[in-house]
């Protein structure tokens, strides 16, 4: 056995020293907070957009883009030789380079910043507009200016075979980390002495579970924007950023785009539906991935106009983009303040983008969640609901009151709108609506917004509950699979996650009864924390239904907090009247006292005279009795943000196929998993590729493979040598092991 184990060993060594990227490569992200370019290996002045390391599908649309980058010399890039499997760039895709030059500036480090202090850059790029590869394989570019040289490599993936399911759901959960769907199935879930059984939330038993790395390519931590490109596109982005590559220009429609999942659809697959769901803005991060090329998720008019007539630079350019424009079959949500003046899009002629020009284009609009429930054509449906983000469950659905203090009419009248349908609806008549329309299936994202929105200012009720709105909608779609065909792919995951999680809890009773002491330190309000055997269980927060009514009653809640957030004071209990200062309406635990003024903090007993700068401080006038948390963040933070932890991803998928979600992975390969299933990546008729339609995971590389080989082999031979010696092993001496037995059972 020892052997054995070993060989076992042995093998284990030869997988990982394979699979393990080195540290000095120059692709592995320069370290730091602050860089000239991140899409630049370190110690150069190029940038090659995609970067290498991408992957694309075949026939997926892109832009390349070459910059050079120099503070002390003006550079040329129509100067740089740039070649692709050793056959010259321009001649590979029979396109001409589109050059510009441009000037920025970036500050070297966190002392620059806060002084103030930029170094300027001279920038010239090259790019080739809307090219693509027609077939799979590994593409090796070597681009050189002067004495810098880069070296990159592409890989192109496609699948054999048709779609593996008529449809495909991607909900996600803005924000949801693993520790927050354990919370929600506490509050919402029944065990037997503690063993839930079968009582798991819809998400965690739809069959498969693995893990997504979240981050971008500038930075360990992401935002909603380069996440949810991650999945729309198979490629990293940076912050803020949808559907682009990010340049240092200062343009926001000029940067390298990539073919989204929707797009590619409405090329291969012509006559499936395209719908997207969202509790947010339709504008905003998630829902905009879906079909939105542009530097900056909140250019909201321009992402408006992109869902009907898809990208256009803007200032008049011609550049090649032979991509059709979404135009989402169903599309609902909020975001009304972008559909009426003077918020809508105008175009270059004038003309404003607004309700009416969806009506033109064939589409049904509705402003009220009782108008959607009746509804029952076969599309376009354009469902908005809120001038801005849509409230959230708690809300919509218990506090309703609070409905009537927010101008949220969509129309833009100065009026709210108290008729917001839930996500659970939304899905249902979206589903309705392409089943209608599209015999040949539909994809369909649907997110949950306010699970992140209202994390973010630490209302953790708020989300827990939009949380275990969205479980309600995954058992929708799961349940609609089996009662139509089974062929019907979900796939649950998160875009990032919030640092949320729960430690113990609280006996509201006490908390909120005990006095303060002189001390200031909380000591009495502290004997209501319980930890450990202590902790017991929380009130279920859930009703006869299964709805999330109970919040406001419970006496045992979570000890729940946040790893990072700005300087607040916790009193653990239900904000059941936000202020009105929110959206959605949450509450609002910090606020910002401007430079040069004066505040007072009373539970320190301080007071401060001409602030020198912006500083946030706990916002007494919603919690001044409780807990006081110190500031983690930034000096003028009163939010809170996100965090690198690894996000779940759970799958029903069909078949075999089941399995490509049991694994830890890239967001990048959700795009692929996507594709695979929804059939796409067969080129566009010219394609040479065939290859099998399981395909190995992007997280194993080739060096993997081969060291996955030999660890095998060394591993069958010292196998093999351990059966022969225990096979023809000297027979021992039947009184000495006798005697050893003995002895160390005695022993």
């Amino acid at each position: 056995m020892a052997r054995f184990a070993v060989a076992l060993f042995v093998a284990l060594i030869a997988y990982v020293s394979a699979q393990t990227i080195k540290w000095d490569h120059p692709s592995v992200p320069a370290f730091g907070q602050f860089n000239r370019n991140r899409a630049s290996p370190r110690n150069s002045s190029i940038a090659l957009q995609p970067v290498d390391g991408a992957e694309l599908l075949v026939g997926q649309r892109f832009d390349l883009s070459i910059e050079i980058d120099d503070a002390s010399a003006t550079p040329d890039a129509s100067k740089v030789s740039a070649t692709i499997n050793d056959k010259d760039i321009k001649s590979y895709f029979g396109r001409e380079f589109v050059k510009q030059d441009w000037t920025f500036s970036y500050s070297t480090d966190a002392a620059a910043a806060a002084n103030g202090t930029k170094v300027k850059v001279n920038a010239s790029r090259v790019s080739l507009r809307g090219v693509f590869f027609n077939a799979t394989g590994t593409y090796n570019l070597v681009v050189s200016s002067g004495s810098s040289k880069l070296n990159a490599t592409w890989v192109v993936r496609g699948y054999a075979g048709d779609k593996k399911a008529k449809n495909l759901v991607l909900f996600i959960g803005d924000g949801m980390a693993p520790s927050m769907i354990s919370a929600a199935r506490y509050l919402s879930r029944a065990t037997i002495f503690g063993k839930f059984k079968d009582n798991f939330l819809a998400m965690e038993t739809l069959g498969s579970i693995g893990k997504v790395s979240t981050n971008g390519y500038d930075s360990m931590l992401t935002d909603s924007a380069n996440s949810a490109m991650a999945y729309n596109t198979g490629n990293k982005g940076a912050v803020n950023a949808l559907g682009s590559y990010t340049d240092t220009s200062a343009s926001n429609d000029d940067d390298p785009k990539l073919e989204t999942l929707a797009e590619i659809l409405r090329r291969e697959r012509p006559n499936m539906c395209v719908g997207v769901v969202t509790t947010s803005e339709i504008q905003d991060a998630t829902p905009a991935a879906v079909w939105a090329h542009t530097r900056a998720r909140g250019d909201k008019a321009n992402i408006t106009s992109q869902a009907l007539n898809g990208w256009k630079l803007r200032d008049n350019s011609n550049w090649p983009w032979d991509v059709k424009a979404v135009k989402p079959d169903v599309l609902l949500g909020g975001g009304g303040e972008f559909f009426v003046a003077p918020n809508s899009y105008v175009d270059k002629d004038g003309k404003q983008v607004n309700y009416q020009s969806f009506k033109d284009a064939g589409y049904t609009v509705v402003n009220k969640g009782s108008d959607l429930k009746k509804y029952n054509g076969n599309g376009p449906l354009l469902g908005i609901f809120h001038a801005n983000h849509m409230e959230t469950w708690l809300d919509r659905n218990v506090f309703t009151d609070n409905l009537k203090t927010v101008n949220s009419d969509p129309t833009g009248a100065k009026t709210f709108n108290d008729d917001q349908p839930g996500l659970v609806t939304m899905v249902q008549v979206a589903i309705k609506t392409m089943d209608s329309k599209c015999s040949e299936g539909w994809f369909l994202m649907a997110e949950a917004a306010s699970v992140d929105k209202a994390m973010h200012p630490l209302d953790f009720d708020r989300a827990l509950a939009d949380l275990i709105e969205l479980d309600a909608a995954v058992k929708y779609v799961a349940d609609y699979g089996k009662n139509n065909s089974d062929n019907t792919a979900i796939i649950v995951t998160a875009d990032h996650a919030q640092g949320y999680d729960v430690a113990g809890s609280i006996d509201l009773d006490l908390f909120s009864s005990a006095p303060s002491d002189p001390t200031g330190l909380n000591l009495n309000k502290r004997n209501a924390v319980g930890v450990y055997q202590n902790a017991g269980w929380p009130d279920a927060v859930v009703d006869e239904n299964g709805l999330p009514t109970k919040f406001a009653n419970a006496r045992f809640r979570f000890l729940g907090s946040k790893v990072d957030s700005p300087g607040y004071t916790e009193d653990y209990r239900v904000i059941r009247n936000p202020q009105n200062t929110t959206n959605p309406l949450t509450r609002n635990p910090a606020i910002t006292v401007p430079k040069n003024t004066t505040v007072s903090i009373p539970s320190k007993n301080i007071t401060i005279d001409n602030l020198p700068i912006a500083v946030a401080v706990p916002n007494i006038a919603e919690t001044s009795s409780g807990i006081d948390h110190p500031s983690s963040l930034g000096p003028a933070d009163t939010s809170s943000v996100h965090t690198l932890q690894a996000v779940d991803i759970y799958c029903k998928l069909p078949g075999a196929y089941q399995f490509y979600c049991s694994r830890p992975m890239d967001n990048t390969e959700v795009f692929f998993i996507m594709a695979e299933i929804l059939g796409l990546g067969k080129g566009d008729g010219s394609s040479t590729a065939s290859v099998a339609s399981v395909v190995l995971p992007s997280t194993v590389s080739t060096g993997a493979l081969v060291g996955i080989i030999i660890g095998c082999i060394i591993g069958g031979l010292l196998l093999g040598a351990a059966i022969v010696y225990f096979l023809f092993r000297p027979k021992p001496d039947a009184k000495k092991e006798e005697y050893s037995e003995v002895a160390a059972t005695e022993a």
